[in-house]
């Protein structure tokens, strides 16, 4: 059975990789758009997965398991 701190440390983990998902895939639509206004939305939601990216990794350090 999993503690509570593994339990956290997995969901981090899965946050952590679908918000890298997220993020590539919008960089991806943002390279197949032309139109600038939904290239400039694409890009904002892009950085906001990225920053949400960045809140999740020292979570997942300060847990003790670390990033597999």
């Amino acid at each position: 059975m999993l503690s509570e701190q593994e339990i956290l440390n997995n969901a981090f983990k899965d946050m952590l990789f679908h918000e890298q998902v997220l993020a590539s895939k919008l960089v991806e639509l943002h390279t197949e758009i032309t139109e600038p206004q939904i290239q400039k939305m694409l890009q904002g939601m892009e950085m906001a997965a990225r920053t949400r990216q960045n809140m999740l990794t020292p979570k997942i350090k300060m847990s003790g398991f670390g990033i597999v």
